[in-house]
């Protein structure tokens, strides 16, 4: 007993003092008439309490309703908790104000080049002013859907008409002069891109700015009427069930702090993939949190 008590202890710390990396910002008007700034970029932020390495993971562009996703790779880095990381993007054809310095240049190639030669100059996501989508993955495969879903999206935003987002809609169009901001400094996150950015003028942020400490403590017992059952498990669904009963959000954390299950559901979940043992399941529905112990048989 005594160890199962460690290893739950184990599993809820690394449900709250975790790594959570989000897109904080994303401007696509870069060089256009009228633009701010040169170039296009992508912000992450670590919003979390731990930090989070990037080796294996990529940013991803499509457009508005496109299924062909443009993979770039993030290199071996760590983002520590409270900071932002600042990837330069493509840049239009009216140079204006440069980006402050960028954590990863998109645009240039970072390889090792032998004989002192030049990196190879790389493309970099030309991306809209206006419409399209950006998607953060733990893996480089590139993804092949409209709007990709699965454990391997960390964080997905969509801007203006785009066919793939988080929540209710996509946030609202951008313009030349304006970026999708997550709101709160980046620590805001209701899994809903209409909510939780606003359209307004780009203020990029990288590595060097100033920690900004977000408070993420679970709220518990704040979904009204949670009710979550059977529990132990022994027919391979759970069900989850609210007062409002809307679609929430189910995380589900082995004994290790892995993640192994990340969906949203209405009112059950299928867990009949998981092994028997002790789970910690987190339930977010409407921006509030619970955590429950969850045994499967």
């Amino acid at each position: 007993m005594k160890k199962l008590y460690i290893l739950l202890s184990v599993a809820f710390v690394s449900v709250s003092a975790s790594a959570q990396v989000v897109i904080s910002q994303v401007y696509g008007g870069g060089g256009n008439n009228g633009a701010t700034y040169t170039n296009d970029f992508i912000e992450l932020y670590n919003r979390g309490t731990a930090a989070q390495s990037l080796n294996g993971w990529s940013v991803q562009y499509a457009s508005a309703a496109g299924t062909s996703w443009a993979v770039q790779t993030l290199p071996n880095v760590t983002i520590q908790p409270g900071k932002y990381y600042l990837i330069q993007q493509a840049a239009g054809t009216t140079p204006v104000l440069a980006l402050p310095t960028p954590d990863l240049d998109g645009v240039t190639c970072g390889c090792t080049v032998s004989g002192g030669a030049s990196p190879t100059p790389q493309a970099g996501f030309a991306m809209s002013g206006t419409n399209g989508k950006v998607i953060l993955v733990n893996t480089t495969v590139a993804e092949t859907t409209a709007n990709p879903t699965g454990a391997q999206i960390i964080d997905k935003v969509g801007y203006g008409s785009a066919t793939g987002f988080e929540g209710s809609a996509a946030t609202a169009a951008l313009t030349n002069s304006t970026a999708a901001i997550r709101n709160n400094n980046g620590c805001t996150d209701t899994n809903d891109n209409a909510a939780d950015f606003t359209v307004a003028a780009p203020t990029p942020r990288n590595s060097a700015s100033a920690t900004n400490t977000c408070s993420l403590g679970v709220n518990e017992n704040t979904i009204a009427g949670l009710k979550v059952y059977p529990n132990p498990v022994t027919n391979g669904k759970l069900f989850i069930t609210t007062d409002s009963n809307i679609e929430k959000t189910v995380a589900i954390y082995d004994v290790l702090g892995k993640q192994v299950v990340n969906t949203t559901a209405t009112e059950s979940v299928n867990v009949s993939n998981l092994k028997g043992g002790v789970y910690i399941v987190k339930i977010t529905e409407e921006g509030k949190t619970a955590t429950r112990k969850l045994v499967i048989k």
